[in-house]
């Protein structure tokens, strides 16, 4: 046991120093009295001394004793357990090592040091029955005893009295650190726990305890199937405004209003969520990173019970925030999937909620979408087509297709459009309207569409090396994606592939939408300048469609324009489309840029655009897109253009 020192004693200056003397002769008692409480006398005799004869008295702190004593061994150790237990225990006792008919003096330091293992030992005697190898065997090695032979030197008693009582006042003091160490320790790694799990800006649970509870609940699912929760995935329809407008202090600010309402929310909505025990369902709201939080429904009596906390959530965080003299407006889309899905891992979970919460702001936002099976199967789904999308990327999959491009009034190839095709391993096509948004997303799209520019150039360039006389003339047009425009590398890597190739800049057309454009269209401005002083013409694709498409003639260095296949499609049955299609036409003809049809598909399309003038055209009534062979071959077969003409 550690003994410990009374509180109103500090343990640096504890005085006197308590003391026991165990001995069967009541003169030694008297012996050890003399010797350590008479020191005060002496060294005021010094201090007399000094005065009378000039000498120079010793200096040094005063030492007091406080002197007990023991007959027997059993009585010494009476006295050291009631010192223990009172918190004032000796520091020293000087044990003789024969008291007949008692304990020895081992025997008796043995049972001391049980009740007080830090007491200090001198042990005096004249002779002994046992060695001190004997001694040393029977209590063991140890730095708490010495030996004070009889009859001894009273400065040599007082000098073991004074330095082994300091040294247990030093090794209590020390301890003593230990222990607020130890305290401070436990207190630090509390603090330091509670901070690892607990989001900094918010103070909602983080990712880490989020997961954690999360498994906890799966694994209690696991044990009872009757056992019901589930997981809520909040994304903020319009903070990235809120950031990018007011900065990222109200950004921080409106998070942690957020996170407020949600505490206050998840406790309000208690009496909604009800365990079937009648109990309130445990909520744990937490802040997963940026503007994305989760809050666990913990104990659901039914899985349907999350939706009504869904729609309690929306409502009281579509309230707009009064953040630093601002009034911040922010809903909500919130993704739920319980436990009706027998999940394997937290990660799966929350994968699910984060789909239903994208199909949440795809359907409007500021509102909820429950997760189901059929998204989870889209989701697997999708994850898959991610991971072949990479791999198709590193492992080059993509074919090229060319869809030929009609001169109306001389029946011949006018150009391509080059069109690309995922052929997999397995000899299946996948078409780009099932790829290209999603290498959009996961970020491919860059090397795809360089890689298309490349191919696309070559080819034409190979083409127009084998039959000069019938490609003369000829374009290769090629779409260009947002991501694209908006790389550094663009222009260099749209030289190199014309360059590499050995075509003339002027016969490679790009191809970009409008709403590619008004991503950044101060930025695009300059692009468009600098891929346009390459000789590089530029078509806007799907022109009609945008809100701005007349505006943006001005703004950009646009060459030509290609009529949105709806326009065509229609222009045959309706005159107000046709009056449209009319209109663009005769405005390219102003502005003398070209201009291509695309989507004709009857000849009553293509008649109505020769009436009206229109010069080019594409489309299935022309040639689907073809392999590079095929296309070859259409436009060595200009009698099959004759119809055009």
């Amino acid at each position: 046991m550690n003994p410990v020192l009374p509180s109103s004693v500090s343990v640096a200056s504890a005085s006197p120093r308590r003391i026991l003397v165990v001995d069967d002769n009541e003169a030694i008692h008297e012996d050890f009295r003399k010797i350590l409480l008479d020191a005060r006398r002496d060294e005021a005799m010094e201090d007399d001394e000094a005065v009378l004869f000039g000498v120079k008295a010793p200096t040094g702190p005063t030492v007091e004793f406080r002197i007990e004593s023991a007959l027997q061994g059993q009585q010494s150790l009476e006295l050291v357990e009631a010192a223990v237990r009172a918190g004032d225990p000796y520091m020293l006792a000087f044990v003789d090592m024969r008291m007949p008919p008692g304990w020895d003096g081992v025997q008796t330091i043995k049972r001391l040091w049980q009740a007080d293992p830090n007491l200090q030992i001198v042990i005096c005697t004249a002779y002994s029955d046992y060695s001190w190898e004997e001694i040393a065997g029977e209590l063991g090695p140890t730095d708490r005893m010495l030996i004070l032979k009889k009859p001894f030197d009273d400065v040599e008693a007082r000098q073991l009295a004074a330095a082994l009582t300091q040294k247990w006042l030093a090794t209590r003091s020390a301890e003593m650190k230990l222990v607020e160490l130890e305290s401070l320790v436990v207190a630090r790694t509390a603090e330091l726990r509670q901070t690892a799990l607990q989001d900094r800006l918010t103070g909602l649970a983080n990712r880490e305890l989020l997961i954690d509870r999360l498994n906890q609940a799966m694994h209690q699912r696991r044990r009872d199937p009757a056992y019901r929760f589930a997981l809520l995935f909040i994304d903020f329809d319009r903070f990235k405004v809120v950031n990018d407008s007011l900065g990222h202090d109200v950004g921080d600010a409106l998070l942690m209003s957020i996170a407020e309402r949600l505490r206050d929310s998840t406790r309000a909505t208690d009496c909604l969520a009800r365990t079937s025990v009648g109990e309130a369902a445990g909520m744990l709201p937490a802040r997963l990173g940026g503007d994305e939080f989760l809050v666990l429904l913990d104990g659901l009596a039914a899985e349907v019970d999350a939706a009504r906390v869904a729609e309690r959530l929306l409502a009281d965080l579509a309230a707009p925030h009064e953040i630093k003299g601002h009034l911040v407006h922010s809903t909500a889309s919130i993704g739920v999937t319980s436990s009706f899905v027998n999940y394997d891992t937290a990660e799966a979970m929350i994968r699910d909620a984060d789909t239903a919460m994208y199909r949440a702001k795809f359907a409007g936002k500021n509102r909820y979408v429950l997760f189901d099976q059929k998204m989870h199967d889209d989701a697997v789904a999708r994850l898959t087509l991610e991971n072949d999308l990479r791999r198709a990327v590193v492992e080059g999959q993509f074919v090229l297709y060319y869809q030929p491009i009609v001169s109306l009034s001389r029946g011949r190839i006018a150009g391509y459009e080059a069109l690309i095709r995922w052929r997999r391993p397995d000899g299946s096509i996948v078409m780009p309207l099932e790829f290209i948004p999603l290498a959009e997303e996961i970020g491919v799209i860059t090397e795809i569409g360089n890689w298309t520019m490349r191919e696309a150039c070559r080819q034409l360039a190979q083409w127009r090396g084998s039959h000069p006389e019938r490609m003369e003339g000829v374009t290769m047009s090629v779409n260009l994606s947002r991501r694209q425009l908006s790389s550094p590398a663009l222009v260099d890597q749209i030289r190199q592939a014309y360059g590499d190739a050995g075509l003339p800049a002027d016969r490679l057309i790009l191809e970009i939408t409008e709403n590619a454009i008004m991503q950044d269209a101060e930025g695009a401005v300059e692009v468009l300048k600098q891929i346009r002083g390459l000789g590089v013409e530029l078509h806007m694709d799907d022109f009609g469609t945008g809100y701005s498409s007349l505006s943006c003639l001005h703004r950009f260095p646009i060459s030509g324009l290609k009529i949105d296949r709806s326009f065509v499609q229609n222009v045959g049955e309706r005159r107000d489309y046709a009056a449209v299609v009319n209109a663009i036409i005769a405005l390219a003809q102003n502005l003398g840029m070209a201009l291509v049809a695309e989507g004709v598909e009857t000849t009553g399309q293509l008649a109505m655009l020769q009436s009206l003038g229109s010069e080019l055209a594409q489309g299935f009534l022309f040639a689907k897109p073809l392999e590079a062979g095929k296309a070859l071959e259409f436009a060595e077969h200009p009698t099959r253009l004759a119809f055009a003409a």
